[in-house]
């Protein structure tokens, strides 16, 4: 009986090993920078995305990582601070209110802070990266994109909504999931909106999103809010005038993105990159 159990127990032990190797091997180096299988299973479940497209997006940023060294390239705590300004006032509310609502996620503000410093860091790179190398955007080419894209300049003037507030930005992602559900720490009110009632920040964010769906969660008077798109009427055609800037940040963003992917894959095919486990 005791061999028996020995010999169970040896079999637990290895297959705990065996599993945990695997877990923590590395799966491929990029140049002499390891990515383990755990990082690549880790980032494909927190993002729900394949195995496959985990490695590649965790190689891309070996590859950042290195060029932001290579080129010295860095964020002090005063960039880092106007940065979370930025977005704190995007949403209408102080520094103070945002790290609450942070913590209230139960984000600590220094691990934001240092992937706000990455970030910072990522864009600086990419500036340096295609700022010599970016064509400016011709006045014929947003003509071309307004008219050959009329129904994105459609846009709704009044709504019909369920609006969602809470004190809590959790409450209203549980619904988000659930829609059914019942909560009763948030409002529920019916309206409908007009053009007269609406200013532009929640007109844009009411026509971003799609009839039947939540929008995001944003701070209206300091308390987490949200719109459930009932239904959208009274569609006017935006003017050529008053959608040229959109367009034009729109071309450029397509310009920036063409000229980022295409350096990132020459660099990667000059890499040295060995693949010593495939995540499967």
């Amino acid at each position: 009986m005791k061999t028996t159990f020995r010999l169970l127990v040896s079999m637990f032990v290895c297959v705990s090993f065996g599993f945990s190797g695997i877990i923590t091997g590395i799966s491929v180096i990029v140049n002499d920078e390891p990515i383990t299988l755990y990082e690549v299973y880790k980032y494909s479940k927190k993002f729900k995305i394949t195995r496959k497209e985990s490695l590649d997006v965790l190689i891309r940023q070996k590859l950042e990582e290195s060029q932001i060294k290579q080129f010295h390239i860095d964020a002090d705590i005063f960039e880092v601070d106007k940065y979370i300004e930025s977005i704190a006032n995007r949403n209408n509310i102080s520094k103070y209110e945002f790290f609450n609502m942070l913590k209230k996620e139960n984000v600590k503000i220094d691990d934001y802070k240092k992937q706000i410093k990455q970030q910072i860091k990522r864009d600086k790179l990419y500036q340096s990266i295609y700022k010599d190398k970016l064509k400016g955007v011709e006045d014929s080419e947003i003509k071309e994109f307004y008219d050959k894209n009329p129904t994105d300049f459609m846009q709704a003037n009044s709504f019909n909504l369920t609006i969602y507030t809470s004190q809590n930005d959790k409450d209203l992602q549980a619904i988000q999931k659930n829609p059914m559900l019942q909560l009763e720490s948030v409002k529920i009110e019916k309206r409908f909106l007009t053009e007269e009632t609406l200013n532009n920040q929640l007109k844009t964010l009411l026509n971003a999103t799609e009839q039947g769906k939540f929008t995001q969660i944003v701070t209206i008077q300091n308390r987490s809010t949200m719109f459930y798109i009932e239904e959208k009427k009274d569609f006017k055609k935006v003017s050529y005038e008053n959608a040229k800037n959109s367009i034009y940040r729109a071309i450029s963003k397509q310009k920036e993105s063409k000229v980022i992917k295409d350096y990132f894959e020459k660099l990667r095919a000059s890499a040295t990159i060995k693949v010593l486990r495939s995540p499967s």
